[in-house]
C-alpha cells in the first residue's frame, strides 16, 4: 500500500474519529447544562425535595392521595416527577415521564436509610436547553447527512492535496535513489526544505557526490595506473623485440635497463595494493613506544648520501632527546622517508632541507602530540595544487618528470600511514619560497 494511501485512510478514520467526539462532547454538554442549571437553583430544588419527603412522613410512611397534592415550591418547576419503584405517583408539566426521566434532575427521596421514590424535575433554564436537545437531535439526521458530505469532499480535497505534498519528496527522493541503483546520470535531489525529508535529502546528496567521487577517484586510478604501466612496458618490449629481430643476445647494459624496469613495475604494483590496503582500513598495525628522535636520526644518516650529490644542507632540530610515540617502526618510516626523499627531490641543488621535532598539546583534542616540520627550500607548490598533493599519482609540477624510480604514490602511502596511527599531516607552500609538511603523531609512553 501507498504512503498516500494510507495517509488518506488514516485522515479519513481520523476526521469521522472527530466527528463523533464532536457529538459525543455535544451530548454531554446537554447534561452538563442541566446540572449546572441544578446549582444555580439549589435551594429550590432542596425546598421542594424536603415537601415530598415531609408529605410521605406526614402520611404514615405512605405516598397515598399524593397525585392530587399541592406542594409550595412546586410551582416554580416546569416538569415534575415522583416515581417510586418504577411507578409514576405525581407529575406535573407536559413531558413524558419518560423522557422527564432521561433528561431531568433526580433528587433522591429518603427517610432515614431507607429510599422512597426518586424526584425528578426540570426547572425552566433546563427545559430551555431540553428543547434544544429535542431540536438538535431531530435535525441532526439532515445536518449529519450534510455535513458528512460537505466534511466528507473537504477533506477528501485536503487529505489529497496534503497526501500529494507530503509524498512528493519521498518520490523525488526514490528517484534519485533508482538513479544511483541504475548508475546512469548523476542522481538529483532538489529538495530544499528545512524538515526531515531536507535531511534525507541532504544526507543522499552527500552520499550520491561520494559515490560520484569515488566512481572518478577508480577511473582515475585506472588511467593513472596505465599511463604508469605504460612506459616500462614499452622499454622492455622495444628491447625484447630489438634482440628478436636481430637474434643477438642482450648486451649486459639493457639486461640491467630491463631488470630496471621490471623492479619498477613490482615496486608499482606492490605499492598500489599497499596503499588500496590502507585506504580499506586492512592493514593491521602493531605498534610500540619507539624514540621518535632516535628513529629520525637514523632516517637523516641514511637519506643524506641522496641529497650530498646536490649539495642541499640536511639538519634535525629536537625539542627533546626523546621524544616517545606509539607507532609501527617500519610504517611510520616509510612515511617520513617517503616525505623526505619528496622534499629532497623538489629542493634546487645548494638549498636547504630542515627538521623539527617537537611536542605539542593541542587544546581541541586534549591531547599530546609530536609534531614533525620538514621544512625545504625548494619551488613551492601553487595553492591550487595544494588540495591535491596527497592524491594518487599527483604532481604539483605537470612540466617535470616524477622522480628516477618513483611510482608516483609516495605522499598518498605517507599519508594513510600517518592516519592509520591516528595522526595526521598538513602543507604549507608559498611558490618560490619552499614548503612545510607538518606532521602530528600521538604521543607514547617509554618503559624504563
Amino acid at each position: 500500500m501507498k504512503i498516500r494511501t494510507k495517509l488518506m485512510l488514516s485522515m479519513s478514520v481520523l476526521i469521522l474519529f472527530i466527528l463523533l467526539v464532536l457529538l459525543a462532547v455535544t451530548h454531554v454538554q446537554f447534561y452538563i447544562s442541566r446540572d449546572f442549571a441544578y446549582l444555580e437553583n439549589k435551594g429550590p430544588f432542596e425546598s421542594l425535595k424536603k415537601e415530598f419527603e415531609q408529605y410521605y412522613r406526614d402520611h404514615g410512611d405512605s405516598w397515598e392521595h399524593v397525585g392530587s397534592a399541592r406542594f409550595e415550591h412546586a410551582d416554580s418547576f416546569s416538569e415534575i416527577v415522583l416515581s417510586a419503584d418504577g411507578k409514576v405517583l405525581y407529575r406535573q408539566g407536559t413531558l413524558n415521564p419518560d423522557e422527564l426521566r432521561s433528561d431531568g434532575f433526580m433528587l433522591a427521596l429518603d427517610e432515614g436509610d431507607r429510599r422512597i421514590g426518586r424526584l425528578y424535575v426540570m426547572n425552566d433554564k433546563q427545559y430551555k436547553t431540553y428543547e434544544f436537545k429535542t431540536i438538535w437531535y431531530g435535525m441532526l439526521p439532515n445536518i449529519g447527512i450534510a455535513s458528512l458530505l460537505f466534511t466528507g469532499i473537504a477533506a477528501l480535497l485536503t487529505i489529497f492535496l496534503l497526501s500529494w505534498r507530503l509524498t512528493s519528496p519521498v518520490r523525488n527522493i526514490i528517484q534519485g535513489i533508482e538513479t544511483i541503483q541504475k548508475g546512469g546520470a548523476a542522481a538529483v535531489f532538489p529538495e530544499r526544505r528545512k524538515d526531515e525529508f531536507g535531511a534525507i535529502s541532504r544526507a543522499l546528496r552527500e552520499m550520491n557526490d561520494s559515490l560520484a567521487d569515488a566512481e572518478r577517484t577508480r577511473k582515475q586510478l585506472m588511467s593513472d595506473v596505465a599511463h604508469e604501466l605504460k612506459t616500462p612496458l614499452m622499454i622492455i618490449q622495444g628491447e625484447l623485440e630489438l634482440a628478436h629481430e636481430t637474434g643477438a643476445p642482450l648486451p649486459a647494459d639493457k639486461q640491467a635497463s630491463i631488470l630496471d624496469e621490471v623492479l619498477r613495475l613490482s615496486r608499482l604494483v606492490h605499492e598500489v595494493l599497499d596503499l588500496s590496503k590502507l585506504e580499506a582500513g586492512m592493514t593491521e598495525l602493531r605498534p610500540r613506544t619507539e624514540n621518535l628522535v632516535a628513529l629520525l636520526e637514523d632516517l637523516t644518516e641514511k637519506i643524506r648520501f641522496m641529497v650530498e650529490d646536490k649539495q642541499i644542507d640536511l639538519s634535525l632540530h629536537a625539542q627533546e632527546e626523546v621524544i616517545p610515540v606509539s607507532v609501527e617502526k617500519a610504517r611510520i618510516l616509510q612515511a617520513l622517508y617517503n616525505i623526505l626523499t619528496n622534499a629532497g627531490y623538489y629542493t634546487n641543488p645548494g638549498g636547504r632541507i630542515r627538521l623539527l621535532v617537537e611536542t605539542a598539546y593541542l587544546p581541541d583534542r586534549h591531547q599530546s602530540y609530536a609534531r614533525i616540520r620538514v621544512e625545504d627550500s625548494g619551488a613551492g607548490i601553487a595553492q591550487e595544487d595544494l588540495p591535491h598533493i596527497f592524491d594518487r599519482f599527483y604532481r604539483a609540477d605537470h612540466s617535470r618528470a616524477r622522480p628516477s624510480g618513483g611510482t608516483g604514490l609516495g605522499l598518498a602511502i605517507a599519508r594513510q600511514n600517518i592516519l592509520a596511527h591516528g595522526g595526521w599531516i598538513d602543507v604549507q607552500s608559498v611558490v618560490g619560497e619552499g614548503s612545510v609538511f607538518i606532521v602530528y603523531l600521538p604521543m607514547g609512553r617509554m618503559e624504563r
